[in-house]
């Protein structure tokens, strides 16, 4: 076994390329791209090379459990053992249980679509807490909720290979999503037309046959515009409508006052470009919809993505070749999702009741709902007011939360005034900075696990290709081992984790498939897909059918047709003038991810603020300077440093998100100075169905930075990097 290749699958984002890990002396030396991976077919990008090994042998990797010694946020830990660290946590969680109810103990992850997702949720239960946080609420959320609402599951594969129309909105491919990027760009070369709507334009809107540079946050009124366009024109497949829509007459009425003059105005397109894309994809087909990001967080995401639905319904361009397929997973397979809405593993309804935002955001935080998870700023809110009650404890997975939640200064204090603060992490994030203990976890090479493919009928698998370093621990290890401590001291409240090992939960998972994980060493499984399924079963909706007038909506009080809502910038001041796009991709980077990595720091040194040259000559601005940026509800300015191209727009800036240093001294790493989400707030702008915040699209302001603010910049020479960005 001296020299091998694992085939396994990368999840160092939410693409999930097949990947092949390449070992000598069974120690891993380089991974490349799988291509008998029916999905990804080699693709691959930077993250996936480098970013896996880079985690696996970082210098400062935590590899034992460590206890918080000085004040929080000093940085000060101790080496302890998993005994005594997952006792302490125990007792605590049991002190704080007994004195303010299962329900002041929160728990945060990046998403549902991990592991991590259901392990914190399930572990939660067990104690007896609804207040499960995912930063879905900012990617996803808005997508998937609408997606419930209209039965259009339009992120479950658009058949990008087969389309002869292809629109796109909000996704920058060559930025985000190799997968996409590599079959767009086969299929433009094939014949296949091209239309996207993007702010900026982007290596795939120079691609395009029709480019619509919508204003940021217009994106529903385009939408909706463009369904009155098949409507005027007569451009819908009646067929389809009349067996398998309802709501046609709601929604004709409602578009009726977005005529493309309306929208031209609104959105700053051309009239007549309005047009010409609504014709391509009805009559150039079959058509397939990418929905992305952009449209997630946004007082409007939900809306917006109905819209977007509408267009795929009106045209008939669903579940066929082609167009967009449906979401199916493999007979009797058990995916994340599945699992945590298993009945045998929920909370009375009660206590899934008490969840916070519930209220607010039945839709959202209901127990209902797609995430069934708390709002994350309510919670962020009741942990330094108390109300609607106390929260007093929190563990956190897998997310840099100080990184990655707009407020970031509210972010802090809230973890400061908390009894209890646990990070599992596989490197010290200034999250982590934070905690009273850090767990640690184990890093891609040394787990297994197999989910759904997003986009393909699939089941990827990611198999164990490395020993695990020190005494790290997956995160359903950890949540199996904290809850018999917990039940140790009759401190659980309910069994939601029934299993004793990993393998055992992966097991699990696959129980009724006839298959074991030990089969699936190809790295990948794929399973029959028929189109029109629909026929037999109908869509995954109340009337079993189309929603254009979504009767879930109707019945929570909400409209039920999707409607435009002008977002927070729409009337500038004269003090805040610019746009401020947040949220941009850079392929070789992740969320807050691989800021102390070498590979990625030489990628991009900083971060950085796209506008266009006119702007940059206005404000007296050249390529590479520093310049402060600022809205009107941040409680700080960020720092960033200029970028002049055409590919913007006069008023819009546009820039990405999760910076720190770790080279920077104190607990957030230059976090507060030069990562954006420390001049955005965490609302009050929310999506009334998602709760999603209007973070994607602010009223800004900017000038020169004053040269102190960034004083010893470069902070850290790339080309030697120090044991903290290695």
């Amino acid at each position: 076994m001296a020299n091998r290749v694992v085939a396994s699958t990368c999840r160092e984002c939410f693409v999930g390329c097949g990947s092949l890990i390449h070992l000598e002396d069974d120690k891993v030396i380089k991974i490349t791209g799988n291509p008998a991976h029916p999905h990804s077919r080699g693709a691959f990008c930077a993250k996936g090379m480098n970013a896996p090994i880079a985690s696996l042998n970082h210098p400062l990797r935590p590899l034992y459990p460590l206890r918080r010694t000085g004040e929080r946020g000093e940085g000060k830990f101790e080496r302890v053992s998993w005994d005594s660290a997952l006792s302490e946590i125990a007792d605590r969680l049991q002190k704080i249980k007994s004195g303010f109810g299962a329900r002041a103990v929160a728990g945060a992850v990046s998403n549902q679509y991990y592991d991590r997702g259901v392990a914190m949720s399930l572990l939660l239960r067990s104690i007896g807490s609804p207040n499960y946080m995912i930063n879905q609420d900012m990617c996803t959320g808005s997508r998937s909720t609408a997606a419930i609402m209209t039965g259009v599951h339009a992120e479950a594969g658009s058949e990008l290979r087969n389309a002869k129309c292809i629109l796109v909105v909000g996704r920058s491919p060559s930025e985000s999503n190799i997968i996409e990027w590599m079959d767009i760009k086969l299929a433009k070369q094939n014949g296949t037309k091209l239309i996207v709507i993007d702010p900026r334009q982007t290596q795939l809107a120079k691609l395009a046959d029709i480019w619509l540079q919508v204003q940021p946050g217009s994106d529903a009124a385009l939408a909706l515009a463009m369904v009155k366009v098949l409507f005027d024109e007569d451009l819908i497949d009646s067929e389809f409508v009349s067996r398998w829509c309802v709501g046609e007459s709601e929604l004709r009425t409602r578009v009726a006052r977005y005529d493309v003059d309306y929208a031209s105005g609104v959105t700053g397109i051309a009239a007549a470009k309005i047009v010409d894309a609504a014709r391509m994809f009805a009559l150039e087909g079959p058509s397939c919809l990418v929905l992305g990001h952009g449209i997630d967080a946004q007082a409007n995401g939900v809306h917006t993505a109905m819209a977007f639905h509408a267009i795929l319904a009106l045209t008939g361009n669903i579940d066929r070749e082609g167009s967009n397929r449906l979401h199916k997973t493999r007979a009797g397979f058990r995916d994340y999702v599945k699992i945590a809405k298993d009945p045998a593993l929920r909370m009375p309804s009660e206590r899934e009741n008490e969840i916070i935002g519930g209220d607010a955001y039945p839709l959202w935080s209901g127990p209902s709902s797609w995430g069934s998870a708390a709002h994350n700023p309510s919670v962020i809110d009741a942990i330094r007011t108390g109300v609607p009650y106390p929260v007093k404890a929190i563990y956190i997975s897998g997310v840099n939360i100080v990184c990655t939640y707009p407020g970031m200064q509210n972010t802090i204090d809230a973890l400061k005034r908390l009894d209890l603060v646990v990070v599992a992490t596989d490197h010290i994030t200034p999250t982590a900075e934070f905690a009273d203990f850090v767990l640690p976890k184990t890093t891609l090479l040394e787990e297994e696990g197999v989910f759904v493919e997003v986009g393909a009928p699939c089941l990827s698998i990611f198999n164990k290709a490395a020993e695990s370093r020190g005494e790290v621990k997956t995160d359903v290890e950890i949540a199996i081992a904290l809850c018999d401590k917990l039940r140790e001291r009759g401190a659980l409240d309910f069994e939601c984790l029934p299993w004793r090992t990993h393998r055992e939960f992966i097991d699990f998972q696959l129980k009724d498939t006839g298959m074991s994980f030990d089969s699936l060493d190809a790295g990948f499984h794929t399973y029959p897909y028929e189109y029109g399924s629909y026929e037999l079963d109908g869509f995954k909706t109340q009337s079993k059918k189309i929603e254009l007038c979504s009767s879930l909506l109707e019945q929570a009080g909400y409209d039920p047709v999707p409607d435009y809502k002008a977002p927070s910038y729409a009337q500038p001041t004269q003090d805040f003038d610019l746009i401020l796009m947040t949220g941009i991709r850079v392929m070789g980077l992740h969320h807050s991810r691989f800021r102390n990595h070498a590979w990625a720091r030489r990628g991009q040194k900083a971060p950085d603020i796209k506008m266009h040259p006119a702007l940059g000559e206005r404000l007296g601005l050249s390529n590479g300077e520093w310049v402060w940026v600022e809205t009107p509800g941040g409680t700080s300015r960020v720092y960033l440093q200029a970028k002049l191209t055409e590919e913007m727009q006069p008023n819009v800036v546009a820039t990405g998100m999760g910076w720190w240093f770790p080279e920077l001294e104190g607990a957030d790493h230059g976090a507060l100075k030069f990562n954006v989400e420390t001049a955005i707030p965490y609302g009050p702008d929310f999506d009334p169905i998602s709760g999603s915040p209007e973070s994607r699209n602010c009223p800004c302001r900017m000038g020169r930075a004053d040269p102190d603010e960034v004083r010893g910049w470069p902070f850290n020479a790339i080309g030697k990097p120090s044991d903290k960005v290695a």
